[in-house]
């Protein structure tokens, strides 16, 4: 299970979703599902919230914690870039992270400039929790919230899940 990083979704959403609505018509893709996709990262939001408020840690940590795990990023930049945060933000919460001991830094030997950031063990113990939360939390949830929503816009969902 990956976690899904609803800030990149929502950016990416708010971005793009008038644009889709009005330049996508050609493609089959009906106005409804550009605002009906920013609804669904809006709700998904809340989920990262609550997760995160829960185990005491930042959204923002919670998703690097899980870039970390799934992703390892070969630099504090590429993790800045998975989870869509400047380089000095990403610094600040690996240090928070660093402190409460659920990753550890490592110079580079051949270039002192590069470090690389690693789980320890209570980090990975906490992104199993973390991905049990959302596993939790997050199928009742999207049970509800999809039922909201119109069968047309799951159906574009699931088509462009699959063509991935």
């Amino acid at each position: 299970m990956h976690l899904f990083n609803s800030c990149h979704c929502t950016i990416i959403a708010n971005k793009y979703c008038m644009q889709w609505s009005t330049s996508h018509a050609d493609l089959g893709i009906p106005p409804k599902f550009g605002s009906e996709l920013l609804h669904l990262t809006r709700r998904c939001r809340g989920i990262d919230r609550y997760i995160a408020a829960s185990i005491e840690l930042s959204v923002d940590e919670v998703h690097c914690l899980g870039a970390l795990f799934f992703d390892r990023p070969n630099s504090v930049k590429d993790l800045s870039e998975l989870i869509s945060v400047g380089s000095t933000r990403a610094s600040k919460i690996l240090k928070d992270l660093e402190l409460r001991g659920y990753v550890t830094r490592v110079m580079d030997s051949a270039d002192r400039r590069k470090e690389h950031v690693f789980l320890t063990e209570a980090g990975e113990r906490t992104v199993r929790h973390i991905t049990s939360l959302y596993a939790e939390y997050g199928t009742e949830v999207v049970a509800h919230w999809c039922s909201g929503l119109s069968d047309e816009f799951s159906s574009l969902l699931k088509t462009i899940a699959e063509a991935k």
